[in-house]
């Protein structure tokens, strides 16, 4: 049932999983089949951009639009759900059912992504993402979750062994300090809201956000995961920092983003998001470094 695997998927997978990583790709013709029995579900296509979970379009009973997300790490999809319950009223797709390994949700129509945004429609696209932050984060005051990670959780990880040029560690080290001791309001956050994971829904005329990861702390960091994305192109970009100047500019006019805080939390994150992939055969990471380095700003202490 399930198609041949991008060497990308497969080569996250094992890179991230080892032998353990290879035995779930082998054995998930046999999760589908299973899920699909269980869900009744049919006419599944796995989607093309898969990085470390199994994602398939397909149908419910015959005729409702759904998605199946299979993946490795049961701990992981639980949160998951969790937070998509969490932001069921403010912009988040349908939760129609989850197990253990997998979600199943309601399946956006169209659903083409904000990348599709991308570099045509980047003034429009930055608008949309910023209304998108705004729905969600009013949910931060009035809901209770148990499922969010705090963000000094998260930035625990660039203080573990790498081989990471020390500059670049050092740099993020600093800045993040700087930043948690200077946060002055904490929300509970999305946590990796990039162009793939904000969807249209045609038949509600809106866009609705995927794959929450769960993170409580300063709201600027939010905007992170869209400032480096798409991680595969926009390095790629001769005109990239002035694309990534008019980001930043524009949050601060329409959403009231510190511009100085934008630049030294998407810094951080970059960095991140390099440790994190550290030892895969990825380099766009160690590339959005090097190019988030230059709009990073040395003299923060105000």
């Amino acid at each position: 049932m399930t198609e041949k695997f991008s060497e990308t998927f497969r080569n996250n997978i094992v890179d991230l999983y080892g032998e353990k990583g290879q035995k779930w790709l082998e054995s998930l013709d046999d999760i589908v089949q299973n899920l699909a029995e269980k869900w009744n579900l049919s006419h599944l296509k796995a989607f093309s951009n898969l990085t470390y979970n199994y994602v398939l379009s397909g149908y419910q009973n015959g005729n409702v639009p759904v998605v199946l997300k299979v993946g490795i790490e049961n701990e992981l999809l639980q949160k998951e759900a969790e937070m998509l319950r969490f932001f069921a009223d403010y912009g988040a797709v349908t939760l129609i059912d989850s197990c253990d390994g997998a979600l199943l949700l309601q399946r956006c129509v169209p659903g083409y992504s904000l990348t599709n945004y991308f570099p045509n429609n980047e003034e429009e696209s930055v608008e949309i993402i910023a209304k998108v932050i705004k729905k969600l984060h009013s949910a931060s005051p009035k809901k209770n979750v148990c499922a969010v990670t705090p963000l000094r959780e998260l930035l625990n990880d660039l203080y573990q062994p790498s081989n990471i040029a020390e500059k670049y560690i050092a740099k993020a080290r600093d800045f993040s300090e700087f930043l948690l001791k200077t946060t002055i309001e904490n929300v509970i956050m999305h946590g990796d809201l990039h162009h793939d994971n904000v969807i249209y829904d045609e038949a509600i005329q809106s866009w609705k956000v995927i794959d929450p990861a769960g993170v409580i702390g300063d709201p600027t960091y939010e905007y992170t995961s869209f400032m480096i994305n798409p991680i595969d192109k926009i390095w790629k970009c001769d005109n990239a920092l002035s694309i990534i100047e008019n980001r930043i500019q524009k949050f601060a006019r329409i959403a009231d983003v510190d511009p100085l805080r934008l630049r030294q939390w998407t810094f951080v994150k970059a960095v991140l998001c390099l440790v994190w992939t550290e030892g895969t055969q990825n380099q766009d990471r160690l590339e959005l470094v090097k190019l988030f380095d230059q709009i990073a700003v040395i003299d923060f202490f105000r």
